[in-house]
């Protein structure tokens, strides 16, 4: 992004921010004013002047109001008209509530219905610095025009009494000017950082899906040489075999199995760039019997293996029905690999809540692992037990996070070796 087009992304987004705090916020003019007609004998005693300010400040609340609430719809054609036109409402609205407070002040001297003036425009100059010191010129003027005409009405009464409250006034414009200084540069930092961050998010970003898309046409293009190579080797497995020697044999098991294995590695990883690929599509999902259909498929696949699994029913949760089910079909296989060495495998899959979220479990009995090494558990690639002991391609449960990440949720994981392992996750 070049600096003219930072330039008018960061003004634009502040001036919707001005829009947005300041939509309803003429209308305190309006029942600040509404509160000294009904409570002060101003309206009885200055008719005409009531009338003029009551109009002009209905008029000025509710255009300015008109404008923020249109901000989608008008700014976009015409930026520079709608900051002209917000401003010289914002300023009208400000310099009637000033010389209101200066007439009353005038009228009525330290009379409690002109202290009830200066109270208000204390009031609403500190709310101004809240929602206007977006634009530092606009609220300048906006504190200007508000207290400035009450000091200097005070000060015309030339007694004491209205010398400590011009003191007082003159003391409190210079401490909001100062306020409004301070809170617009901390305002306009923050945006250029958040603009930054911004910047560098969608960058990486981009980045990302472009290294994604690299692996992911790498390792399909391996695929087909691959298969050759495995194909090939078979073949002449099977035509030479009678003429090999028993080492022979052993060296080209051992070609056919690794070409197997690259094989299966590379359809991991595409399928963990799929993960990150694909959007999600979030249904109501029955995770309980999810878990048992792939519990079912396990022991149809090895009958004689002693297989306790025990499902909570009724476990549901929103996500991606296919994700999900590759997740839980992951932690499930996970499970089952590396408690084959038991004479009964047990793997319990429950779920509890606290803190406001629901915590998913599933436990086995297998050899489990040393807590030292689990912040490799997740690592693509990374295992924690030797290949020959318990084959796999250490994808497993990367894709696993990779998948209750993409959900919102979490995933951890707690063993003690040799007293089997439980894989905890939460979705959003």
């Amino acid at each position: 992004m070049n600096e003219k087009a930072q330039r008018d992304r960061s003004r634009r987004m502040a001036d919707q921010d001005l829009a947005h705090r300041t939509r309803l916020s003429g209308l305190v003019y309006l029942a600040l004013f509404g509160i000294m007609l009904v409570f002060t004998p101003y309206s009885h005693d200055h008719t005409l002047s009531a009338a003029v300010v009551s109009t002009i400040l209905l008029l000025g609340a509710g255009l300015r109001s008109w404008l923020a609430l249109g901000f989608e719809r008008y700014y976009p054609s015409a930026p520079d008209r709608w900051v002209a036109g917000f401003s010289l409402l914002t300023l009208l609205l400000a310099g009637t509530w000033g010389l209101f407070c200066a007439h009353t002040l005038l009228q009525y001297g330290l009379h409690w219905t002109a202290m009830l003036a200066l109270l208000s425009t204390a009031g609403i100059s500190a709310g101004a610095i809240s929602t206007l010191s977006i634009n530092r010129k606009l609220i300048m003027a906006c504190l200007a025009l508000l207290l400035l005409p009450p000091t200097v009405a005070a000060a015309f009464l030339q007694s004491r009494e209205s010398l400590a409250v011009t003191l007082m006034f003159l003391t409190y414009c210079a401490f909001m000017f100062s306020m409004a200084r301070t809170i617009h540069k901390t305002y306009w930092e923050a945006l250029n950082n958040t603009l930054l961050l911004d910047l560098h998010a969608r960058e990486l970003e981009a980045s990302n899906r472009e290294l994604e898309t690299y692996s992911y046409s790498i390792a399909h293009d391996l695929r087909t040489p691959l298969r050759s190579i495995i194909g090939f080797s078979q073949i002449l497995r099977e035509e030479l075999d009678d003429r090999m020697a028993p080492s022979e044999r052993d060296d080209m098991k051992r070609v056919i199995d690794a070409g197997k294995h690259m094989s299966k590695l590379i359809d991991d990883i595409l399928e963990l760039s799929r993960i990150t690929r694909r959007d999600l599509d979030y249904r109501d999902i029955d995770l309980s019997a999810m878990i048992q259909a792939h519990a079912d498929a396990l022991a149809v696949l090895d009958p004689e293996r002693r297989l306790d699994v025990r499902v909570q029913p009724g476990l549901h949760a929103m996500g991606d029905k296919r994700l999900l089910d590759l997740a839980l079909q992951n932690l499930l296989e996970n499970a089952w690999k590396f408690s084959s060495g038991r004479d009964r495998t047990e793997i319990v899959f429950s779920a509890s809540g606290g803190n406001g979220e629901t915590v998913y479990s599933l436990r086995d009995n297998g050899v489990g692992f040393d807590m030292a090494h689990a912040g490799n558990l997740f690592k693509p690639f990374e295992r924690l037990h030797h290949h020959a002991e318990f084959p796999g391609t250490g994808v497993g449960l990367a894709t696993v996070q990779r998948i209750i990440q993409r959900h919102g949720g979490r995933i951890w994981a707690e063993s003690t070796p040799g007293k089997g392992a439980c894989f905890n996750f939460t979705l959003k």
